[in-house]
């Protein structure tokens, strides 16, 4: 009788819990999905003293005994920012001081300095566990001028110059590749191949790809397994969204956009700052590159001074300004690729100075809402597959939507030392649903024809197009007709029951 009882107790529950769930299937993860992480190996984490043979702490430009034990250790603190791919600075054998990984002496020889090949294939395996990708970066375009290669009289026309300085003149001296080179190019299919085979690597990031020839990563892409990532480096701000289209076109999947770099840092290193530059250059890029939604976007890379320099030198303070600036880049279309340091606003100029060390013993309030504008992306698929269609701009308060199948999102950011109110024609919307914000709960219900949006200065805001909440009535009438038929089922049970006596 007891367990009689319990069954009907639990029944109208389970009836409740019947009703369909009104929620879209999860698609296929696809790599405009992504939010990316770049970490440089040195500065990030020590996790193990054993490889700190070269390390001076008192030497900025000497190895800081950062590991691949050190980022394997925090990689939930990445992953619980809401990133899912990591970035990994070059890991090749280097010449000595060579902590950045770009002065390369052997390509198929790891970095002691931060670990075995085992110690790396476990960061792989780790971040594999988490559904985190690992990229690596791999320089191409130059080596240490105390490679081998450039003493072997066999290779003489492998390169077309041994010495040179670098675009990055913190690098000093090094000698550039002949990229139109059939050897130095199968040679370097060997080598991308080599190590997406040993550690299970899910793709590359390309420095100073832009400064190859776009015949060579056509070449360099059809040598490759087809899984593999490849994502393109241009850190040069003046240069053309068409000019970054024909790289894309050529075989790379994705570019870093350096023609958004700086308006997107002049939009937010300060309040009432103009928003006009990015949305023209973000519709250029959907009308001229293959797939606009693979076009990367960046505040600072480790090559460029960093974003918080800027929000320095205007003396404001950096938690607001990178929460703004990290909103716009997670919410607009393309790829956003934040740098390590920028969840505690790390600060620097170029070069060494831009290699802080990371401090995980710091206010959590921007990596906080990291997390949160991070779930958001990963949760909504119109911020990573939808249109983009701007709806206002004006000194600093921008709104814009996206759409993508049956979901609708305003996003409004409000960069202005004043509180705005901006109203939108329900008819662009529909009359019989309401704005429901997802980061500050901010509501707004059409009223006379038009929604109203307000938000306080310095404040940003996803909404989303959903039914009008209140009382719902469909609801109450199907919950109350469960308990109905719940009590006639009780009450014929009783009957039953006591007719056997």
């Amino acid at each position: 009788m007891k367990r009689r009882l319990c069954s009907l107790i639990l029944l109208p529950f389970l009836l409740l819990y019947a009703f369909p769930v009104s929620a879209a299937e999860k698609e296929e993860r696809k790599w405009q999905d992504e939010t990316m992480y770049y970490l440089m190996v040195d500065r990030f984490n020590n996790g193990d003293n054993q490889n700190d043979q070269e390390v001076n702490n008192n030497d900025p430009s000497a190895y800081q005994g950062g590991d691949f034990t050190g980022v394997t250790g925090r990689m939930d603190h990445i992953k619980d920012m809401g990133f899912t791919t990591v970035i990994l600075s070059p890991i090749f054998q280097n010449e000595k001081g060579g902590y950045h990984g770009y002065w390369t002496t052997d390509f198929y020889k790891i970095n002691k300095q931060f670990g075995t090949m085992k110690e790396l294939e476990k960061l792989v395996n780790e971040a594999h566990e988490r559904d985190l990708k690992v990229l690596i970066d791999l320089p191409v375009t130059r080596v240490s001028t105390a490679h081998p290669w450039t003493e072997d009289d066999k290779k003489v026309d492998w390169f077309t110059n041994k010495r040179e300085v670098a675009p990055e003149k913190w690098l000093g001296e090094m000698a550039t590749l002949n990229l139109e080179n059939k050897a130095v190019t199968k040679e370097l299919i060997q080598v991308a191949n080599y190590w997406s085979e040993q550690t299970k690597i899910d793709g590359y990031y390309l420095s100073d790809a832009i400064h190859a020839p776009v015949s060579f990563w056509g070449n360099f892409s059809e040598g490759l397994n087809k899984d593999l990532y490849l994502l393109g480096e241009s850190n040069e701000q003046d240069v053309n969204v068409n000019k970054l289209a024909a790289y894309q076109k050529a075989g790379l999947d994705g570019m870093m956009n350096g023609s958004m770099m700086s308006p997107l840092r002049e939009q937010f290193k300060n309040v009432n700052e103009s928003s006009s530059e990015t949305p023209n250059l973000l519709k250029e890029v959907e009308a001229s590159w293959k797939d606009p939604q693979l076009s990367a976007h960046y505040l600072d890379t480790n090559k460029t001074a960093r974003f918080t320099r800027d929000i320095v030198q205007e003396n404001m303070f950096p938690g607001t300004r990178w929460m703004l600036a990290l909103t716009y880049l997670y919410t607009i279309p393309g790829t956003p690729v934040v740098y390590y340091g920028s969840e505690i606003a790390l600060d620097g100029g170029e070069g060494v100075e831009n290699h802080g060390l990371m401090n995980f013993r710091i206010d959590k309030e921007l990596i906080d809402y990291m997390k949160k504008i991070g779930d958001l992306r990963q949760q909504l698929p119109a911020l990573t597959r939808g249109s983009y269609e701007p709806l206002y701009e004006k000194n600093g308060m921008v709104v814009f939507k996206r759409e993508y199948q049956d979901e609708t999102l305003i996003v409004a950011i409000n960069n202005t030392n004043e509180t705005q109110k901006v109203t939108i024609p329900a008819k662009e919307l529909a009359n019989d649903k309401e704005l429901r914000g997802l980061l500050n709960d901010n509501l707004s219900r059409a009223e006379n024809g038009d929604f109203t949006i307000i938000l306080d200065r310095e404040q940003s805001e996803v909404f989303v197009l959903a039914e009008e909440s209140g009382i719902n009535l469909s609801f109450i009438a199907a919950l109350a007709a469960v308990y109905i038929i719940f009590m006639v089922f009780i009450y014929l049970v009783w009957k039953r029951g006591r007719a056997a006596r």
